[in-house]
């Protein structure tokens, strides 16, 4: 009889330009871990992934402190999937879906606020979740890069590999402190960044992408405390 296992057609896709985001919850593990945790971690990912699809499809800002907004919808993912702590979002760039450097810019803005205002998230979630200890940060990594599709040999469902997942995934475990990490290879230009008040610098302890030049907010990048930068990051030289 034959193991029953994943199992995945011979042959790979072609490789194809995508955009991949991770988002992870900080604290979930000690969430998970409480009394009746099956009668309320769905409803707080229900929470989260539903601030997520604003941010993609449209809608209503509610988190954002000054001024909430109605966002525009933006281009949809083509491939979603539940991480168990978070997710992961992938956009393969095509003639149907071109990854523009707009759209880049407005969803690196997007995600910075909902991060920056992610108690208003969790103050909503506690109306139906009566759980003091609810996850309370969330963090982004993003990179941009070839993937490539692994079609499973027993259903239609697909998977991607690529260096592009595995740094936004790195990404968003590094330096904590910040919570929104991009990698530079996103495709902004340096007056896009500044005019959004993004920095380049170079992340010099990511295991596997030595000293990768990394885009995150100026200002919260100076307000790190010096041993902290200094440990992560080092400045990018300009010639």
């Amino acid at each position: 009889m034959k193991a029953t296992t994943i199992r995945f057609e011979n042959t790979a896709s072609r490789p194809r330009h995508a955009l991949a985001l991770i988002y992870d919850l900080e604290g979930f593990s000690q969430f998970f871990n409480q009394p009746d945790v099956q009668d309320y971690v769905p409803k707080f990912l229900n929470r989260v992934s539903e601030a997520m699809g604003l941010i993609i499809s449209g809608g209503d800002e509610y988190w954002k402190e000054d001024d909430p907004g109605e966002m525009d919808p933006l281009l949809r993912p083509t491939h979603e999937k539940f991480l168990g702590d978070g997710a992961l979002y992938l956009w393969i760039d095509g003639p149907e879906t071109p990854l523009s450097e707009d759209f880049v810019k407005i969803l690196c803005n997007r995600l910075w606020v909902l991060k920056a205002n992610f108690t208003n998230v969790v103050k909503a979630a506690y109306d139906e979740i009566p759980v003091v200890d609810l996850p309370r940060r969330i963090r982004f990594g993003m990179a941009r890069g070839t993937v490539y599709e692994l079609a499973t040999r027993a259903s239609r469902q697909k998977e991607y590999i690529g260096f592009c997942i595995n740094l936004a995934s790195r990404l968003q475990k590094y330096c904590p402190e910040l919570g929104f990490i991009a990698s530079a290879r996103i495709g902004l230009p340096k007056a896009t960044l500044d005019a959004n008040s993004y920095l380049r610098v170079a992340a010099k302890q990511i295991k596997g992408f030595p000293r990768e030049i990394v885009i995150v907010d100026a200002d919260e990048y100076e307000r790190l405390d010096d041993v902290v930068r200094q440990q992560y990051f080092d400045p990018v030289e300009v010639a």
